[in-house]
């Protein structure tokens, strides 16, 4: 029998445990190796934020997947891959054994060299710990205990939490609501998107007086303030971080071949390029000849071809590229259900683009949604 371990429960391997259902193979050992029992869809998150969605409507179980899938559970992370004894050495400090091995674990928050990050700021990432210090942190703005907030990123996430905590506070306090800033290392917010989407986004800010601050690279965080590198210094009551992705240790600690900044390197088959019965997939992998921003777009597109190359190298057969192309559609929700949409140079947005990108995330989420009382 062979063994595949699915290490992570991201977008990707969401897909793999249902197709692989369709229908189970009985000379297959499938075990899933995830801390988190539902899997948080990121491109909701600023939703929930903004109090659009409870939190049950923006996640997938991954326990009914699992089930169909006949995969059996391990709720933990992996902390190590030994290539050489084909193992994944877990946090709970289980080894568990592969024949095929794929990553799908995404990215993590990258703090840089900022004094405090870790004990005064919250990553945006791992999902879970940020939706708790947002449900804290909206009860104390409601008892009167936050004046001003700040997000660290000025990326297209970065821009999404802002608006959808203005949104929110501002629905909840009105004039009362806290003010949110958005601080910057660039010299521009939205670097990699176009001077359309730039302008609208900016429009916005100033309407709802979001601070927009670029080339702001925070020095230090601190209780109640965010100091910069050139020492100016904001009165912050809680700060957020969501600038940018770092890749987890893991790789480069397993003696995987990595890119510069330490995530997988994989070749157009989705495999690592080091050591071949080994797959990455979704924000924790980067492709050698064509590497793609880390957007959840690219690890739902990847989950097919995922499949397929499991199934392929798993039965000895060849493997098919899969290439991602370079334009892709980004929505970015701006807090009161309206949305910008950027597809190459085009730019496009208000109330209809956000109810698009509604339907597009719960039909997502809809086809991973298991009836444990329909038949496998």
């Amino acid at each position: 029998m062979k063994r595949l371990v699915l290490l992570g429960g991201g977008h990707a391997h969401v897909h793999v445990l249902q197709a692989i259902a369709e229908p189970p193979d009985s000379a297959l050992s499938i075990t899933l190796i995830s801390p988190v029992a539902t899997q948080v869809y990121s491109g909701m998150l600023p939703g929930w934020i903004a109090g659009h969605y409870d939190l049950d409507e923006c996640g997938i179980d991954l326990g009914p997947l699992a089930r169909r899938a006949r995969a059996r559970v391990v709720p933990s992370s992996g902390v190590l891959v030994d290539p050489t004894r084909r193992e994944v050495v877990c946090a709970n400090g289980e080894a568990v054994p592969y024949d095929v091995l794929s990553i799908d674990i995404g990215s993590q928050a990258f703090l840089g060299d900022a004094v405090g990050v870790e004990k005064y700021a919250t990553p945006v990432r791992p999902l879970e710990r940020f939706v708790l210090a947002w449900e804290a942190l909206v009860g104390r703005a409601q008892r009167g205990e936050i004046g001003s907030l700040s997000v660290v990123g000025g990326g297209a996430a970065g821009l999404e939490v802002a608006f959808a905590m203005e949104h929110r506070l501002r629905t909840l306090l009105g004039a009362d609501a806290p003010h949110v800033r958005v601080l910057a290392d660039t010299p521009v917010v939205l670097p990699d998107y176009g001077d359309g989407a730039r302008s609208r986004l900016l429009r916005l800010a100033a309407k709802r007086n979001i601070g927009i601050h670029p080339s702001s690279r925070v020095a230090e965080v601190g209780a109640g303030f965010v100091r910069l590198r050139d020492n100016i210094e904001f009165a912050s009551d809680a700060t957020f971080w969501v600038a940018g992705a770092a890749a987890n240790p893991l790789f480069r600690e397993s003696g995987l071949r990595t890119d510069e900044r330490g995530f997988l390197l994989v070749n157009d088959f989705l495999q690592s390029v080091s050591h071949p019965e080994i797959f990455g997939a979704g924000d924790c992998a980067t492709s050698l000849d064509h590497p793609r921003p880390k957007a959840g777009v690219f690890a739902v597109r990847a989950g097919p071809a995922l499949v397929t190359n499991l199934r392929a190298l798993l039965a000895g057969q060849p493997l098919v590229a899969h290439v991602t192309p370079k334009r892709f559609l980004a929505l970015i929700a701006c807090g009161d259900k309206r949305a910008i949409g950027l597809y190459g140079a085009f730019t496009f947005g208000g109330r209809w683009v956000w109810h698009w990108k509604d339907r597009i995330d719960r039909r997502f989420l809809a086809r991973y949604r298991v009836d444990e009382a329909r038949p496998a």
